[in-house]
């Protein structure tokens, strides 16, 4: 992520999450989360890639095992489908073959 050439995406989907555990009081932001979002994203210079048909097919008919929840197969999906590396400290990411995931 430090590499001046890397170039970060984040899928929306990641808002809704962002979102979701604002609500339920599992995480705090200093401002309401739609300004936190855009905000991390703006000054960070991220790339926000769409989700489209092809990634909700991919999602939904992943390769092996994996777990149900919608977010992390769409998020996984999007990562295989554009060779994208998850960043993330999900246990169950990281340990599925079908994608490359670092922590």
């Amino acid at each position: 992520m430090e590499d001046s050439n890397s170039e970060i995406f984040v899928s929306p989907i990641s808002a809704a999450e962002i979102a979701c555990a604002t609500e339920r009081g599992r995480i705090v932001l200093d401002r309401p989360w739609k300004k936190w979002f855009r905000y991390y994203v703006d000054i960070n210079g991220w790339q926000i890639e769409t989700i489209d048909l092809d990634i909700i097919e991919e999602a939904f008919s992943l390769p092996g095992t994996f777990h149900a929840d919608p977010a992390d197969r769409i998020i996984t999906a999007t990562a295989r489908l554009r060779n994208f590396t998850i960043l993330t400290a999900d246990r169950k990411i990281l340990d599925y073959p079908h994608v490359h995931g670092v922590w």
